[in-house]
């Protein structure tokens, strides 16, 4: 679906009983996301038609759907109408638009969701690191506005140093690991459009793209690229390289020859605007859609 096409950045799934956390992280993200949030969860099935309107929201209008997950979330009559249109959705387009942010403690979610699914714990995150989460996802969907840092001297000057500041916390905050998290998948998610534009123009010569949770590779001809992250092994975003490697298969010997390695580290640029940095004192910044292009222009020049 073409961007236009969504009347809404962000819908919401949640249980009656959550409804002020609801509104408590609508209120952190409406005045840059379009939201919908139904102003009352009723805990009976509305009439046809607005039942109809209500799926269709789920089904097409909302270019993403956040859950809060308990584990009374898809019993009653109302979120088993969410969980059904989430369910209808998800059988078309798989589950790129979901993000679940599970309220049990420990974190929960459906069975049903495959391991490839964004979710997260409130516990883990916090109500303003949920909004962060939500408005990372929506901008990796090519959604809703980016935030702008003021940049009258005046004013540049008082908010730099606080935000270096702040950015340094961000980095070493369980937060900044769940970020970090859905910016790699942004990146796999741009390498994959970037791929898929090529595809168009040469069909006889298929490029083959697979992907999990922390490693995307490109294969073309005899060469492939490689990144691979992992972020699962550490509790310190700091610490964690997404690592990058161009490869050559050799046809004869069966051998991978690696040509080139190179490491790039999350960084956070300015307000809202998150990628990667070449080497962790590198300050040559590149966002997920631009080194998604970098890579797989790299890849096309081998052949």
């Amino acid at each position: 679906m073409r961007d236009s096409d969504y009347k809404y950045d962000v819908t919401f799934a949640f249980l009656e009983k959550d409804e002020p956390l609801a509104n408590q992280i609508n209120d952190l993200i409406k005045d840059k996301l379009n939201t919908f949030l139904y102003p009352k969860k009723l805990e009976y099935l509305p009439n046809s038609k607005l039942e109809k309107t209500f799926i269709d929201v789920f089904e097409r209008q909302s270019r993403i759907v956040v859950v809060l997950f308990s584990n009374k979330w898809g019993t009653t009559p109302w979120t088993a109408l969410e969980e059904k249109a989430i369910r209808n959705r998800a059988s078309l387009e798989g589950f790129d638009f979901l993000l679940c942010i599970s309220l049990d403690n420990p974190p929960d979610t459906s069975k049903y969701l495959p391991q490839t699914c964004i979710w997260t714990g409130l516990s883990k995150l916090g109500v303003n690191g949920a909004a962060i989460a939500i408005e990372v996802l929506v901008l990796s969907l090519r959604g809703g506005s980016k935030p702008e840092l003021k940049t009258n001297a005046k004013t540049e000057i008082k908010i730099k140093p606080q935000f270096e500041v702040e950015s340094s916390k961000f980095l070493e905050s369980v937060s900044g690991l769940e970020i970090a998290t859905l910016e790699l998948k942004k990146l796999f998610i741009a390498i994959e459009t970037e791929k898929n534009k090529f595809q168009k123009s040469d069909k006889n010569f298929p490029i083959i793209y697979n992907k999990s949770d922390r490693k995307c590779t490109v294969q073309y001809g005899e060469f492939s690229i490689l990144f691979y992250s992992q972020i699962e092994k550490s509790n310190m975003l700091v610490d964690l390289p997404l690592y990058f490697e161009l490869q050559k298969h050799e046809s004869t010997s069966n051998a991978l020859n690696i040509l080139t390695v190179e490491e790039y580290h999350f960084e956070v640029k300015k307000v809202g605007e998150y990628g990667w940095i070449k080497n962790a004192d590198n300050d040559l910044f590149f966002s997920s859609k631009k080194l998604a292009e970098n890579s797989i222009n790299l890849l096309l020049s081998q052949t």
